[in-house]
């Protein structure tokens, strides 16, 4: 089993490259956990809403592959239960615990071009000016950490062109198996 983590910044466009990529048929998405509020462009299925109590009693219980806490809310990846190819959409911080833990994967990191890009982004999806700073804020240690932890770095620029460059590091990185 391959285990692809995606990272980026929120805003960047990784939901929407991991959605690419799981309509090919060949990645299967893990559905991470999240006690945040549903926003008004989640999909029915973008995360396992829980509250704060529920998600700390699945922690407890080793139910995690990784988890973090992010601006006061928590996520977390369950662990994985198959054998075919995993697609993990989670920040550098999960993306570290899965190196911890051992478990052999192709980190990818997904960037908006520029900051003032991610923020225009960032507002246009809902979060608020406050929010959008905290998060272009947060971006700029993400990719510091990214680039510690050795993940590939992908500028999504162009959605079409990003999904591909995407696709190739996942096929070098099954025939390098």
């Amino acid at each position: 089993m391959l285990v692809v983590v995606l990272s980026g910044p929120g805003g960047a466009g990784k939901g929407t490259v991991a959605r690419a990529l799981v309509a090919d048929g060949d990645l299967v998405l893990s559905r991470s956990w999240t006690t945040r509020a549903r926003r008004v462009d989640d999909a029915e299925d973008a995360y396992v809403f829980v509250t704060r109590a529920e998600f700390e009693d699945h922690r407890a219980t080793g139910g995690f592959l990784e988890w973090n806490e992010f601006l006061g809310e928590l996520y977390g990846t369950p662990v994985p239960d198959g054998d075919r190819d995993l697609l993990l959409e989670i920040d550098v911080a999960g993306g570290r615990q899965v190196l911890e833990h051992g478990l052999e994967a192709l980190h990818l990191f997904v960037d908006a071009p520029d900051d003032d890009e991610l923020r225009r982004r960032l507002l246009g999806r809902g979060d608020d000016p406050t929010r959008a700073d905290q998060r272009v804020a947060e971006a700029a240690r993400e990719r510091d950490e990214a680039a510690r932890l050795g993940y590939e770095m992908v500028v999504n620029d162009d959605l079409e062109d990003t999904v591909a460059a995407v696709r190739r590091l996942v096929e070098a990185a099954r025939s390098d198996r």
